[in-house]
């Protein structure tokens, strides 16, 4: 027999969910997990899981469209019509440049 073996109306016996002890269904209390525990085994559940963190704006309140810093130049070599060589807006259809031109670079070794 043991602590819990005892008639008591309206009560039932149970065991505690931790240590598996038997109880009688009155002293058993749930915790916030769901399970049934004696007074030995069940504990608070913990603040932090209630905290909250703040929600922060950090955008500022307005912001401005900066002037582009790309400024394009024309070159020689930009503006010949040659590609990974060409300048956006400067180049010149049909252009070559002499350093390009195949017929004066090897007319001098």
């Amino acid at each position: 027999m043991g602590r819990a073996d005892y008639l008591k109306l309206g009560d039932w016996n149970a065991r505690c969910d931790r240590c598996g002890a038997k109880f009688k269904g009155s002293e058993l209390q749930k915790t916030w997990q769901g399970f049934w525990t004696c007074t030995r085994c069940w504990e608070p559940r913990q603040p932090q899981d209630f905290v909250r963190g703040i929600i922060e704006n950090p955008t500022p309140p307005f912001v401005r469209d900066p002037a582009p810093d790309y400024v394009s130049v024309c070159t020689p070599n930009g503006r010949t019509a040659i590609c990974d060589f060409a300048v956006c807006d400067c180049v010149i259809c049909d252009y070559q440049d002499p350093a390009f031109d195949p017929a004066v670079t090897e007319a001098y070794p």
